[in-house]
């Protein structure tokens, strides 16, 4: 990157917030994830607001620079890996939080983490009630940038049913709101779907390919203190399949609902089941980890017995083990991460939402093909909205290994065009979901049209939409 170009940044940012040092840039080559190669960047610049970021775009843009916006770093599929000579705008400085109470919302910044909004909004007896599995470390911005769920899914859906708008720094450095908010005059955050077409959406689920989120805003609701914890046997898929649509039906307030099939929950609970405390048991085909959660007591009591009762209903029993879902939920801020990581090994993830009816979907292409490639894996998963369930195969290589990694890779490509042809669909545009994948391409010529229209320099995240690279003119 030419030096006018750094120091142009400095002069924005202060030189105190502008790196082109290795050992900086080696910081963010990466992310949490094992599987992408590490691209170091030609320098990261750490604005402190909208406006900075403002003017570190139009400098990009004038520059052609290519642009990675990054907070949290946790991204499992290489979103916040950089493109090599490019720019990293480190978001973590955005930090400010706006509680309206009488609007049940909040407005954070794009440096605010699930952990740190969890502990604020519990002085008001408040939460934002989905957990992804890495909250302590993943910022609400960047989970809105994926359309992340997580713990609290089960009953309030993805992070997007949450969001009542955004303020975003388009790729020419124009600074927009939606919602409500995009009326000065408004008292804050209030509804999304305001002024017609709804651009909000736009960004949810972008990677920062339209721009870059600096603020959300958010519904909160009153934070629940009654909860359920409890476990339920199945002989067949469809049967647990039935009992989850059973108790979403009636309106059960389920935030976290996990279905495991046998050898699954073994292999999990051989990495967490003696910290959780779960004892031994035998467990059946298909076991459900349940909880319920209610702002009252006597609402509690009701759902659990209705929950018992639609067990039943579908010819299933009621486990009684309670310490799995019991340690799921409170280790809510980090289970999910943790346990991805606690066996060592390198992996390819491949997340994507199937209906809750066809749970077994999944498990029936995973399983033969990892036969067919000779590779381990499994995965794991929970009910992610209405109708929806959130799954996240894995697959394990060793890295040191050449010729595994390229047989992970392939099998890793081959499994998303197999589980599309099921119905499956992705929530964020990973490359292999759309590589070969002919039934999406008029959806894809439609995304490049938009991209082109917001972004024709293709400075902001080249790549991750695919189809669409940056070539640098100007460094």
């Amino acid at each position: 990157m030419k030096k006018e170009v750094v120091q142009k940044l400095v002069a924005i940012v202060g030189e105190e917030f502008v790196s082109t040092k290795k050992d900086v840039l080696l910081t963010y080559s990466v992310s949490a994830s094992t599987s992408y190669e590490p691209v170091l960047p030609a320098a990261v610049v750490r604005p402190a607001d909208a406006h900075q970021v403002s003017q570190v775009i139009k400098i990009a843009n004038k520059h052609r620079i290519p642009v990675t916006p990054r907070a949290g770093g946790s991204s499992l599929q290489g979103e916040v890996i950089p493109k090599k000579g490019g720019l990293v705008v480190d978001l973590l400085r955005l930090d400010d939080i706006h509680i309206y109470e009488d609007l049940r919302s909040v407005k954070v910044g794009a440096g605010i983490n699930f952990g740190r909004l969890d502990k604020f909004l519990n002085k008001y007896d408040l939460w934002l009630p989905i957990y992804p599995g890495s909250s302590l470390s993943a910022t609400i911005a960047g989970n809105v940038a994926v359309n992340g769920a997580g713990f609290g899914s089960s009953r309030f859906g993805c992070i997007a049913e949450l969001v009542l708008g955004l303020e975003v720094v388009l790729p020419n450095g124009e600074i927009i709101q939606t919602g409500s908010e995009a009326n000065p005059n408004a008292p804050g955050p209030f509804l999304r779907y305001a002024f017609g077409p709804d651009l909000t959406g736009l960004f949810i689920g972008s990677l920062g390919a339209f721009g870059i989120i600096t603020k959300v805003s958010l519904k909160t609701f009153k934070r629940m203190h009654y909860f359920d914890y409890n476990t339920y046997g199945f002989q067949s898929a469809q049967d647990a399949e039935r009992f989850v649509f059973e108790v979403k039906q009636d309106d059960l307030s389920t935030v976290w609902i996990a279905i495991y099939e046998g050898r699954i929950l073994d292999f999990f609970l051989e990495m967490v089941g003696e910290e959780y405390g779960v004892p031994k048991h035998e467990w059946p085909p298909v076991t459900i980890s349940m909880v319920i959660g209610r702002v009252r007591e006597n609402q509690l009591e009701n759902d659990v017995i209705a929950a018992r009762e639609a067990c039943e209903r579908v010819g299933g029993q009621v486990i009684g083990i309670r310490e799995l879902p019991r340690g799921e939920w409170n280790d809510r801020m980090r289970e999910l991460a943790r346990s991805s990581y606690v066996h060592g090994w390198h992996w390819r993830i491949l997340y994507h939402h199937q209906p809750q009816s066809q749970w077994h979907r999944t498990i029936e292409e995973m399983w033969p093909l990892f036969d067919e490639y000779g590779i381990a894996g499994h995965t794991a998963g929970f009910q992610s909205g209405h109708g929806s369930y959130n799954y996240y195969p894995q697959i394990f290589y060793d890295p040191q290994d050449k010729d595994e990694e390229i047989k992970a890779r392939a099998a890793h490509k081959e499994l998303s065009k197999r589980l599309f042809k099921t119905g499956a669909v992705p929530f964020k545009l990973a490359p292999y979901w759309v590589d070969g994948i002919t039934e999406m391409q008029t959806y894809l010529e439609f995304l490049r049209d938009i991209k082109e229209a917001v972004d024709p320099n293709n400075i902001m995240n080249p790549g991750v939409i695919p189809g669409i690279e940056h070539v640098s003119e100007e460094q």
